[in-house]
């Protein structure tokens, strides 16, 4: 089977006319051509809400996308990203069942809700702490003084990294999430070849991690992970590989998720101001907000075998996207999905995937999310975007969507 039919028209995904808002774009190949290919990119892009639903859960799909990382540096040895691909091929993320079904089931243990719950407080008490820090300036950027710092103090605490390794720790992170993202950078070998040294970094700093806790085991979420691997035999090694799960769905798409969110507000005053007044809303709310501009745009998978979907031949070891975002402005499942509604209901919303790969940090993230909007709109009533600075986008990989710079006033 060959990829027949693919569309003549060519669709500038990164157009700086679309960084600020895609979805217009979305509309319109949803419209002229739902399952496009994207010449430039080289992938099959999904773009209707039941395309994409099905693909989350379609067995002949899979999340082990080594052979797109290994086409992406571009014809060198593949030694360039040995640590990067060992750290990533022991992801949830980056696995299809059995392997993911396992690694899922030992996992769970460190988001029961007697955890989540005594990690409520954390949350919390962090959201003050950085919000004290520029009450009285009556002005922040949204994205320096709270978003990159909020969720990486959150996780932090909550795998009890030692203050002063926390920033390279992140860093690393962010290193590894660059390339794996797919990178839009016209030095892509450099970009891989900072994640493999990340790779390398990250994999160390927590295997010395687990080393210190398997003396003394505490309530943190990698002596959680220590116990829960031990009693299912199952080897410690995949420890690493596991908190960057962790890391990419609790602290990656939340840097992105709060500046998106605060856009909204502040760009849907009435909303807004009704959720000042009715503060029960939040949950509601931050659905909405994870609905109407997701950070995490679009996931890869790669056929395969030959398939079909929405008329289109899909040859096996094609890339396919699946393209939350434009899934979630869909009218056929949404009503007026342009529109911004707070107590919208239902919201079956693609945020977080769907089937077994539903994001297993969804929990934490929307307690975070709860806990950062609401004490905003309770503490700095009159927050409203800073005249002097107009915000800043950033989407440099077609995966993430976010801001550079938001600065605001109160």
């Amino acid at each position: 089977m060959s990829n027949l039919k693919k569309s003549e028209t060519n669709y500038d995904l990164l157009s700086p006319e679309y960084l600020f808002n895609p979805y217009p774009l979305y509309k319109q190949i949803r419209s002229e051509d739902p399952v496009h290919f994207y010449e430039e990119g080289g992938f099959w892009l999904l773009t209707r809400y039941q395309d994409v639903a099905d693909a989350f859960q379609d067995p002949r799909l899979s999340s082990n996308r080594s052979p797109l990382f290994a086409k992406q540096i571009q014809g060198l040895d593949l030694n360039t990203i040995r640590n990067f691909q060992l750290l990533m091929g022991k992801m949830m993320l980056e696995n299809d069942p059995p392997q993911h079904t396992v690694l899922r089931k030992i996992n769970l243990p460190g988001f029961a809700t007697r955890a989540l719950e005594s990690w409520r407080s954390i949350i919390q008490e962090t959201t003050d702490s950085l919000l004290d820090q520029v009450e009285a300036q009556h002005s922040m950027n949204i994205v320096t003084d709270l978003a990159l710092k909020l969720p990486v103090m959150v996780i932090m605490k909550i795998f009890d990294v030692p203050e002063q390794d926390r920033q390279n720790l992140m860093q690393w992170g962010m290193d590894v999430a660059s390339f794996w993202g797919v990178s839009s950078s016209d030095n892509i070998q450099e970009v891989a070849h900072k994640a493999d040294i990340a790779a390398a970094s990250f994999t160390s700093a927590i295997n010395k991690l687990v080393a210190e806790r398997q003396q003394r085991l505490g309530t943190d979420m990698i002596s959680l992970l220590i116990a829960a691997y031990k009693e299912n035999g199952v080897d410690l090694d995949i420890i690493p590989s596991s908190c960057l799960d962790i890391l990419v769905g609790g602290y990656i798409s939340n840097i992105d998720l709060i500046p998106n969110g605060v856009n909204t507000l502040l760009n849907h005053p009435q909303e807004s101001q009704r959720l000042k007044e009715n503060p029960e809303l939040i949950n509601s709310a931050v659905e909405e907000i994870i609905r109407f501009d997701a950070p995490v745009t679009q996931v890869l998978r790669i056929a395969k075998e030959n398939l079909m979907i929405g008329g289109k031949e899909i040859s096996a070891g094609s890339v396919v996207a699946l393209g939350i975002a434009a899934a979630n402005h869909d009218p056929e499942k949404f009503e007026n999905p342009e529109v911004f509604n707070i107590t919208r209901s239902p919201n079956e919303h693609l945020g977080f995937g769907k089937g077994n790969h539903f994001c297993l940090g969804a929990v934490l993230a929307r307690m975070e999310l709860t806990s950062c909007f609401s004490t905003l709109l309770r503490r700095m009533p009159n927050l409203m975007f800073d005249p002097n600075y107009a915000p800043v986008p950033r989407r440099r990989t077609l995966a993430f969507k976010g801001f550079e710079s938001l600065r605001v006033t109160f």
